[in-house]
């Protein structure tokens, strides 16, 4: 049996990012970065550093890479537009952040603009549950949310803000779950923030566009209550320029925000999944994670669906109005050639009246010339003939050469007729 080319690597696309097992107590330090045509290969800057450490080197065009280091994990997560870096340290009295384990040169080497930076500490069953005052210090304020996840086997503290150090902060208390399943909760809750962010990308192109759009809006307004004053042809090209000038307008608009705008709906739509996978429960009385993002992140992400929508609604409202005056054009234009053609009717039967006129003084002019000529040659046949009566045949003669002249000359003309 013959495979399909890409059945491999269609298979392998759901195991292109395993998650890895986490044993509490732990410290976990997750970096995002965007990138452009401009940066480097990040790839190339992880094979850099497992070189300099002696670490299993990443496949070339690699879209993951995980590797021990010392006291934990380093892992390497390559998506459409940014990459991940995930550093995890296992242990008690861990004193530094897990990224403290990484050369500062080489973090502060790494391609992109950095979007995304979590410091997450995770408590072991045997750990106290902190405090108020004690998440208060950790977070630096009280606005935390707060939620059960796991059927409560798991309890994670975050506020969603960046602090001082440039770090957002995440708490999670393990209640006894297996490594595998608490390396998928930090997972998830890391990739709750990686699209959260992804998604408010869209928000600032958003409000700059709201600005733009009220002008266009104004003058597509203004141009369709112009259509129902203006008359004329001029008025009508320069009514249509103004509209070609705003479609032009609202596609240029159309084209720079489509991409952003969809990647917000799909990152937006990956952070609602993520919420609805952690399963929360109340802890006290804690915003939980869920509804503190939806009190906040949503109204974002209608922003950026309002904007769409008014895009949209730009866009057909002057194609509409562009084929309104399209048809008011081709409808005076259709008036214009009527009058046109009723112009050349008339003219054409006058220049049949003045035909038929011609017609007839060239009877006339036929008749004349041919009567001089049988009154010649009655005159040559009086002096063969002394007894004809000249003045009588020339008399005879004229009704009988104008009737058959007026004869040729109806005949020609049924000719050209019929033919």
């Amino acid at each position: 049996m013959a495979d399909h080319e890409l059945r491999l690597v269609l298979n392998d696309e759901i195991h292109g990012r395993p998650g890895l097992p986490v044993n509490a107590p732990a410290r976990i330090t997750h970096l995002a970065f965007t990138l452009t045509d401009g940066d480097t290969s990040p790839l190339a800057h992880v094979a850099s550093l497992c070189l300099g450490l002696g670490l299993r080197q990443p496949a070339p065009g690699a879209l993951h890479h995980a590797v021990e280091i010392e006291n934990g994990l380093l892992k390497f997560e390559r998506h459409g537009e940014f990459y991940r870096i995930s550093v995890t340290r296992e242990g008690k009295n861990l004193k530094s952040e897990a990224v403290a384990s990484l050369p500062e040169k080489w973090l502060s080497e790494l391609p992109g603009k950095r979007l995304v930076a979590i410091h997450t500490h995770i408590l072991a069953k045997a750990d106290k549950t902190p405090t108020p005052a004690q998440l208060s210090v950790i977070f630096g304020h009280e606005e935390i949310a707060c939620s059960g996840v796991n059927q409560n086997r798991a309890t994670v503290w975050a506020d969603f803000r960046i602090g001082a150090d440039g770090y957002t902060r995440i708490l999670i208390h393990d209640h006894g779950m297996s490594p595998m399943r608490l390396g998928r909760l930090t997972r998830r809750l890391h990739e709750l923030e990686t699209y959260r962010m992804m998604a408010l990308l869209g928000l600032p192109l958003a409000r700059q566009m709201q600005r733009e759009l009220g002008p266009l809006e104004h003058a597509l307004s203004s141009t369709v209550g112009s259509m129902l004053t203006v008359n004329g042809s001029a008025e009508d090209s320069m009514l249509l320029g103004k509209l070609m000038a705003i479609a032009r307008d609202v596609e240029e608009l159309s084209n720079r925000s489509n991409y952003r705008f969809s990647a917000t709906r799909a990152y937006a739509a990956l952070v609602e999944k993520r919420v609805t996978e952690l399963g929360e429960q109340r802890v006290m009385s804690y915003q939980r994670l869920g509804v503190f993002l939806d009190r906040r992140f949503s109204p974002a992400m209608a922003t950026c669906t309002a904007v769409t929508d008014r895009i949209n609604g730009l866009a057909t409202r002057s194609e509409r109005a562009s084929n309104l005056l399209r048809t008011r054009v081709d409808i005076v234009l259709e008036t214009q050639n009527q009058q046109l053609l009723r112009s050349v009717d008339t003219n054409a039967r006058r220049q049949l009246l003045l035909q038929q006129t011609v017609e007839g003084l060239s009877v006339v002019a036929i008749s004349y010339y041919a009567i001089n000529i049988a009154a010649k040659l009655i005159e040559g046949l009086a002096v063969y003939f002394p007894n004809l009566d000249i003045k009588l045949t020339e008399l005879i003669s004229i009704p009988v050469i104008v009737i058959a002249v007026g004869f040729a000359v109806w005949r020609v003309h049924a000719r050209l007729q019929d033919r």
